[in-house]
């Protein structure tokens, strides 16, 4: 299975129908830093290029891999150049504020597809290997930048130097000294490398240490983090105003925090004392660590049936949505690229209907493009490139809401089936893979049963609650 078309296929789905996720808890260095990275640079920042354009290249087969060694050299020029050329950008092999933004925006946008920077849902340790090492390995370079801890390699092998770090990172954090990553470790090690790379800190503090009251007029690194924290919490909080993060206290901010302190029953006055400090910090991070927000809205169906002979973008996407399935159901069949509704784009779509029990009819109505869309966003739940879905039960990597689908959203309807077969007046829910109203509605219940604020959606403390209560 071509990797660069699974990669090609999600991104483009994802534009077109708007399916996928909002990167809420992933905002992994976004901000520019200020400094163009040419060839013959050397740094943190070269080695985040470095790490974004081999993550690219994982699902991107037109993109070179790179080794991650902090030097700008003839190799990472030339992964650039061709990233640059993909992207559409000015090919100078130069990384200015355009080329990091964009570079950035598609290394997180696949990290958000296949499952965003969540706990890998075991605890990571010396001797192990992968994707999950080398990000570890990232954050601590990141934070080695700031405060007193030893450097290491980010080659994604869990060795001593690793392990030392790791150890380094715990005692100064005021965690258990174990050299062992779990759940805990990551949370924090993630929460001090966002803090660094995005300004919110400074020099030697740690996050979510109260900087002091902030209100009206003030600026500066502090209300940098206010903002982001308000930014994150409004992935997951319907309505709430995301201020721009730009370090001042303007009215935008005002209403932000005043919204805020409204939602939690604090005193409404725009000012952040400390009670208003810590709620932002730790609802930000509780539901960060619960990944990004994993949404469906599919591309409306069109007006009437699609039918051979037709052309157009809804003919477009029809076609994307049958060659991404296709890769990876094998009773599908491929229907190419185009905008025509030709011979056989008509054989791929009698295969897809039959494959999915539909009527074999050879067009397009209301029903066979909602069986679609919602199999290729169950599809999103799995591992991109190894169509490998997480274990039953283990959390998904992401939050899920009103749209989500997938084998975890199945899992979720199961576990209130077996919470209402033994709570009085818990409802029954269909067991579709598909998070619709009456879902919501099951699971706005159960968490005030708990409670656990409806938020609309299933955070990681939401999955668990379920799993512990469908099992009692």
């Amino acid at each position: 299975m071509p990797s660069t078309y699974i990669y090609v296929s999600v991104r483009r789905l994802a534009q077109l129908t708007s399916e996928g996720e909002s990167l809420g808890g992933v905002q992994t260095g976004g901000s520019w830093p200020g400094v163009t990275l040419r060839r013959g640079d050397t740094g943190l920042y070269v080695e985040l290029v470095q790490f974004w354009l081999g993550g690219l290249a994982l699902y991107e087969e037109s993109l070179p891999a790179v080794t991650v060694d902090g030097n700008f050299g003839a190799g990472t020029e030339a992964a650039v150049r061709a990233f640059q050329s993909q992207a559409g950008l000015a090919v100078d092999g130069v990384v200015g504020q355009a080329t990091w933004q964009a570079l950035f925006e598609a290394w997180a946008a696949v990290q958000s597809d296949a499952g965003g920077t969540a706990y890998p849902g075991s605890p990571l340790r010396a001797g192990a290997r992968g994707d999950a090492v080398r990000l570890i390995q990232l954050w601590l370079l990141v934070a080695a930048s700031q405060y007193d801890l030893p450097t290491v390699t980010p080659d994604g092998i869990f060795g001593a130097g690793t392990t030392a770090g790791v150890r380094a990172f715990q005692d100064l954090t005021g965690l258990a000294v174990d050299g062992v990553v779990g759940r805990e470790t990551w949370a924090l090690l993630q929460q001090v490398a966002l803090a660094v790379l995005n300004n919110l800190v400074e020099p030697g503090v740690l996050p979510g240490v109260f900087p002091g009251t902030l209100r009206p007029g003030d600026t500066g690194t502090p209300v940098r983090a206010v903002q982001y924290y308000l930014r994150l919490l409004a992935a997951y909080y319907a309505g709430l105003p995301a201020p721009a993060v730009d370090g001042i206290f303007g009215p935008a901010t005002q209403d932000a925090v005043e919204a805020w302190q409204e939602e939690e029953g604090l005193a409404v006055d725009g000012i952040v004392g400390p009670l208003t400090w810590r709620s932002i910090y730790d609802n930000a991070m509780r539901l960060s660590a619960s990944g990004p927000v994993a949404r469906l809205s599919p591309l409306p169906a069109p007006a009437s049936v699609l039918q051979p002979g037709e052309s157009g973008a809804s003919v477009a996407v029809l076609r994307q949505l049958l060659d991404f399935l296709a890769q990876w159901l094998p009773d599908l069949r491929a229907a190419g690229a185009g905008e025509t509704f030709d011979a056989k784009t008509e054989t791929a779509l009698r295969a897809a209907q039959a494959a999915f029990g539909l009527p074999v009819t050879g067009v397009v109505d209301t029903a066979d493009w909602q069986a679609f869309t919602r199999a290729a966003a169950a599809l999103f739940a799995v591992t991109p490139g190894t169509a490998t879905p997480r274990p039953a039960g283990v959390w998904p990597g992401n939050a899920l809401a009103a749209g989500s689908a997938g084998p975890a959203v199945h899992t979720l309807q199961s576990w209130l089936n077996a919470v209402a077969a033994s709570w009085p007046g818990a409802a029954f829910v269909a067991e579709t893979g598909f998070l619709d109203a009456a879902t919501v509605q099951a699971l706005d219940a159960f968490q005030l049963a708990v409670d656990l604020r409806p938020l609309g959606l299933v955070d990681d403390a939401t999955w668990e609650a379920l799993a512990a209560a469908a099992q009692t």
